[in-house]
C-alpha cells in the first residue's frame, strides 16, 4: 500500500460508511415516494403528502449527487491522486475532504477562487456538491 493510500485510509473508511448511510436513507426515501397520495382522504392531506414527496425528492437527488462525489473521491484514492490541491500542490485537509469529497483545492486556494472566480473559470468543487454535508 502506497504512502498516499495509507494517508487516506481513514477518510476512505469514513467515505464508505457515509456512502452506506446515504444508500440506506435513499432506500427509505424511495419507499416514501412510492406511497400513493390518492389514498389520502381529503385535499389538504393530499397537498401535505405532495409537499413531503417534493422534499423527499430534493433530498434523494442531493444524496445521488453526494454519492457521485464520494465515488469520484474513492476512485481517486484508489489511483493515489486524491487530496492534493490542484493549485498549490499542498495536501487538502481530511476535514475538508470529508465535507466536500470532490474538493479540488485546499481552503486557502478555494478562498482565492471564490474571491476571483472569473480568473480561474471553476469553483474547485468538482461536478457535485457545493456545500458541506
Amino acid at each position: 500500500m502506497s504512502n498516499s493510500r495509507n494517508l487516506h485510509l481513514g477518510i476512505e473508511i469514513r467515505l464508505r460508511e457515509k456512502s452506506r448511510k446515504i444508500e440506506d436513507e435513499n432506500a427509505v426515501l424511495r419507499e416514501l415516494m412510492r406511497q400513493d397520495m390518492t389514498a389520502e382522504p381529503d385535499f389538504a392531506d393530499q397537498a401535505s403528502t405532495a409537499s413531503s414527496r417534493d422534499w423527499n425528492m430534493i433530498r434523494y437527488n442531493r444524496n445521488i449527487a453526494l454519492l457521485k462525489d464520494i465515488a469520484v473521491a474513492l476512485k481517486a484514492i484508489d489511483n493515489d491522486s486524491y487530496g492534493t490541491c490542484e493549485m498549490c500542490g499542498e495536501h487538502i485537509s481530511d476535514r475538508r475532504l470529508l465535507a466536500i469529497p470532490s474538493a479540488l483545492f485546499c481552503i486557502e486556494c478555494q478562498e482565492m477562487v471564490d474571491r476571483h472566480p472569473g480568473e480561474f473559470g471553476r469553483t474547485g468543487l468538482g461536478d457535485g456538491m457545493s456545500a458541506a454535508v
